[in-house]
């Protein structure tokens, strides 16, 4: 009976599994029918209008600012997440409810109003420093500040760190909640300094966790459109990213552009991710084994 019960609960778990990456997967192939059934059926003058859009320049140089930002944003979420996470797993912080409810709120709120949000912040930023410059001359400091980030590439990345960071620090909490502390206090015991025991004794055992994390952090970067669209902007050759292009796309019409696009986005970012997780797998096989 015993071994009745587990085959089912087994087989139920599995088609869960497999049911929603096929959905997933119908999602993608119904792009891919749709763009083969225009190819066949278009005119020819448009199908190579098409084909000229997706292999121009301006596409590529958007395809590598979507990976270099969501990469820069995933290892500066990382930087912040691990010990963030670390600290409200293990210490009493004051307003500890405050600050995880804060955390949280960066995932609930609609990333359109976290966009608004930022562009808001930083106008202040450039009125402060008008303030405190004089007539025709803002204040260098907070000038320079403004125009680092707000319609330029750097914008990008901060658009997505907020969402993308408050993922990582979720999965890196829990990653050092299932991590077994007994084995920081050993190591302690055996002459480690605090940070010693964290390096060689907490840290190792979050590998699982700074994945997930990281491949959260990564995938909605990559695919944010609203805060990225209203901080930093849609300037193509300057700030326009595979998102954003293919909204823009999509609200002119083009919808063949755009499903290409998407197709494109989402193939690089199975194979960079599946890279990623191979590696991986394999670094945790070596340490086993």
């Amino acid at each position: 009976m015993r071994a009745k019960s587990k085959i089912v609960f087994r087989a139920v778990a599995t088609g869960a599994a497999l049911a929603f990456a096929l959905s997933v997967g119908f999602l993608l192939l119904a792009d891919v029918m749709y763009v083969g059934e225009f190819a066949l059926r278009a005119p020819a003058d448009r199908v190579a209008d098409v084909r000229r859009e997706i292999f121009s320049r301006a596409t590529g140089q958007e395809v590598v600012l979507s990976l270099t930002t969501a990469t820069i944003t995933t290892l500066i979420a990382l930087l912040i997440a691990i010990p963030a996470g670390y600290a409200l797993s293990r210490y009493r912080i004051p307003g500890k409810v405050v600050v995880d409810t804060l955390v949280d709120a960066a995932i609930v709120l609609p990333p359109l109003i976290l966009g608004v949000s930022l562009l808001v912040l930083f106008s202040l930023v450039r009125r402060s420093a008008e303030t405190l410059g004089s007539p025709g001359m803002p204040q260098p400091g907070l000038q320079a500040l403004y125009d680092f980030f707000v319609y330029q590439r750097p914008g990008i990345v901060l658009a997505q760190f907020f969402v993308s960071s408050a993922l990582c620090v979720r999965a890196m909490r829990a990653a050092f909640d299932a991590a077994d502390s007994r084995v920081e206090a050993v190591a302690l015991t055996l002459g480690c300094t605090p940070f010693g025991a964290f390096w060689r004794a907490a840290l190792p055992q979050t590998a699982p966790g700074m994945l997930a994390g990281a491949v959260m952090s990564w995938s909605y970067a990559v695919g944010l459109f609203a805060p990225v669209a209203i901080f930093a902007g849609t300037i193509r050759g300057r700030t326009a990213v595979l998102a954003t292009r293919t909204f823009l796309e999509v609200s002119v019409g083009r919808l063949e552009v755009a499903l290409v696009l998407t197709i494109l986005m989402a193939t690089l970012a199975m194979i960079l991710l599946i890279t990623l997780k191979v590696m991986v797998h394999r670094q945790q096989h070596k340490v086993t084994g």
